[in-house]
């Protein structure tokens, strides 16, 4: 994995996303890896953090363990319930939503730092009134396909993300998809919820049939069953170009609707995602 943060931090990032698992599962490697990268590179961190299964005081304490390693932006997430368990429901004492976990965040700033700080991520939060010590970043969901009408965001998903900008979401990340089209109105429902925090499309390198196919079962997505055919009847040698064009031009045209930056998924591979910023720079500059 380190050598992944070596070779992606010789290339213009605003930052590195560490992810956290579900309820915290991965929480102490995840604080190793956010204390290395802050110690050994310049890049700036965003540190995942789930609320499912924690309590407000345990929310409380891994913030404040955070921050005393430096880490100055965050990911708030609700998380997945607990594999299996199909009639879960938070406890009493447990934080239920990313709202109120952006609530929970804001409120160990003010009392960490006050009102004033470092703005540590101005180019995607510069629509704050205020200068903020911490940058908190939430997820959004893309518009999703319709028969014969296109693409619709939900609007349980807007009403969502309009709680988490309300809360103090300076911006917001997207799940995934595989049409500009799903991006756009994305764009369109949000200008019309009152949503103003800028919306960075989430991009998957389109190269492994299998991995897409995995994370669209996960995250409930339909299969871009073109975009799987093209790639299974490409030649090996030619799979991986076929999927970086695919994703070049995904880039391109969520760029052209007006995106203020780029969030690559990348697993912790370097691979594919070089090479697939090096054209994107050469088509764009």
């Amino acid at each position: 994995m380190w050598d992944t943060v070596t070779t992606l931090s010789d290339h213009v990032a605003d930052y590195f996303s560490v992810t956290y698992g579900a309820s915290g599962s991965t929480a102490e490697r995840s604080q190793a890896l956010v204390a290395r990268i802050i110690a050994e590179t310049r890049v700036p961190v965003i540190a995942h953090l789930t609320c499912v299964g924690r309590t407000d005081p345990q929310l409380r304490e891994v913030v404040g363990e955070f921050l005393d390693a430096g880490v100055r932006n965050f990911l708030a997430l609700r998380g997945d319930p607990p594999a299996g368990e199909t009639d879960w429901a938070p406890g009493p004492d447990e934080v239920a939503r990313a709202c109120d976990l952006v609530t929970l965040i804001r409120e160990v700033e003010a009392e960490r730092f006050g009102t004033r700080g470092l703005d540590p991520l101005s180019r995607l939060a510069d629509h704050r009134s205020r200068r903020a010590a911490v940058s908190i970043a939430v997820a959004a969901y893309p518009g999703m396909p319709e028969p014969g009408a296109g693409f619709r965001v939900r609007d349980d998903e807007l009403a969502a993300l309009r709680a988490k900008q309300d809360a103090g979401a300076d911006f917001a990340i997207t799940q995934l998809f595989f049409d500009a089209a799903a991006y756009r109105e994305l764009l369109r429902a949000a200008v019309a919820a009152g949503i103003t925090i800028p919306l960075v499309p989430g991009i998957l390198p389109l190269t492994d049939p299998s991995r897409i196919r995995r994370l669209c079962d996960l995250n409930a997505i339909p299969h871009p069953r073109e975009l799987l055919a093209r790639l299974e009847d490409a030649p090996e040698p030619d799979r991986a170009r076929v999927g970086l064009e695919a994703t070049s031009s995904l880039i391109r045209e969520v760029l052209h609707a007006g995106a203020p930056g780029l969030h690559l998924y990348t697993f912790n591979r370097s691979d594919g995602v070089t090479a697939l910023l090096e054209d994107v720079l050469r088509q764009t500059v």
